[in-house]
């Protein structure tokens, strides 16, 4: 609350400031929002904020800050600052973000705000009077103690390390950022190493580093093991093929008999007779190639499973396991909002 109070009575005091800057300001300057006090008028090379930006856009940008500062004034913070990043797509000048800084201050955004004041004061005290610039250096200062800092380096080639999900750099390096006390998650990730989380706990005003290191991924070495013993599948696929063969004799015996009646009936019954006038060394052949038929169907199904049987134990049998070096080696799946995939772990 203190620092929204100090800031709506800094922005009052950038206002009059900045009115008082147009008295004097020569046209090159007059577009320039928050000039510096009267008797300072600096010459167009101090000026490098306004560098490659016309005097048509600074006028633009210029009208778009005004009434960025009338909305603020009627504590329309939101509409303001939304008017001041209007203003600073068309020139980015040190005094629009230091509003715009104040804005966000008001809207409970310490980040941006954080972030928005760094870049309006990348120049120094030069673009505001001696004033705005104290204040400006203030409001860092208060917004940093609701803030904290972390450094996180990484000296592994190629590991691309994250915040909180977001990329933050790529190793060799560091990166710093100013992030809001609470709990926060680095991962560095690289192909052929274990990927490195951790959780820190940043407290407010209190600066913290990192460093990250990263292990080999010691992928585990495998061996071959059988579920049998290497000749019982071939035993099975062997027994398969010769129960299977066996019913072949005793189909085309099965045939022949059957043949044989028909043609006893056929001699002995041209024109067709009763059943009771069938020779019985007719009847019999008959009977016969039933029953061989039906032992070689058997037969086909019986070797037609031991077949297949042996084929899965030849296709199942050997397996890989970790030899007992990677046994100190754990994978497990990961799964949960928005993650699919799996983890591997070193226990020590």
């Amino acid at each position: 609350m203190a620092t929204k109070l100090l800031a709506s009575a800094a922005l009052g005091m950038t206002l009059l400031t900045f009115a008082a800057g147009l008295a004097w300001a020569d046209p090159s300057d007059r577009a320039a929002p928050n000039s510096p006090a009267i008797g300072q008028a600096p010459a167009a090379l101090d000026r490098p904020w306004a560098d490659k930006v016309s005097e048509t856009a600074q006028k633009q940008a210029l009208a778009l800050f005004e009434e960025g500062n009338k909305l603020f004034e009627t504590s329309e913070h939101a509409a303001a600052l939304a008017k001041y990043r209007e203003a600073l797509k068309i020139w980015d000048h040190p005094a629009i973000r230091y509003n715009a800084a104040v804005a966000l201050i008001n809207l409970d955004q310490p980040l941006a705000a954080n972030e928005n004041l760094d870049l309006a004061l990348r120049h120094g005290a030069a673009p505001f009077s001696l004033e705005t610039y104290q204040q400006a250096l203030t409001y860092r200062k208060l917004l940093r103690a609701q803030l904290a800092q972390v450094t996180v380096t990484c000296a592994e080639p190629g590991a691309e390390i994250t915040m909180d999900g977001a990329a933050l750099f790529v190793a060799p390096g560091d990166s710093s950022r100013w992030l809001l006390p609470g709990t926060h998650q680095i991962v560095a990730r690289k192909a052929g190493r274990l990927t490195e989380t951790r959780d820190i706990a940043l407290v407010a005003g209190t600066p913290a580093t990192e460093r990250i290191s990263m292990k080999e991924l010691a992928v585990p070495r495998m061996k071959t093991v059988h579920r049998w013993s290497v000749w019982k599948p071939w035993a099975v696929l062997g027994a398969g093929v010769v129960v299977g063969l066996a019913g072949v004799p005793l189909m085309l015996q099965a045939k022949s008999d059957i043949n044989a009646y028909d043609a006893a009936v056929t001699q002995t019954c041209p024109m067709g007779c009763v059943t009771s006038t069938i020779p019985q060394s007719a009847s019999a052949s008959l009977d016969r190639g039933h029953r061989e038929n039906i032992v070689a169907v058997s037969l086909f199904c019986v070797g037609g499973a031991a077949l297949a049987g042996g084929v899965a134990m030849l296709v199942l049998n050997p397996r890989l396991v970790p030899t007992e070096d990677a046994s100190h080696v754990a994978v497990a799946p990961v799964i949960g909002s928005g993650t699919l995939g799996f983890s591997i772990a070193l226990r020590q």
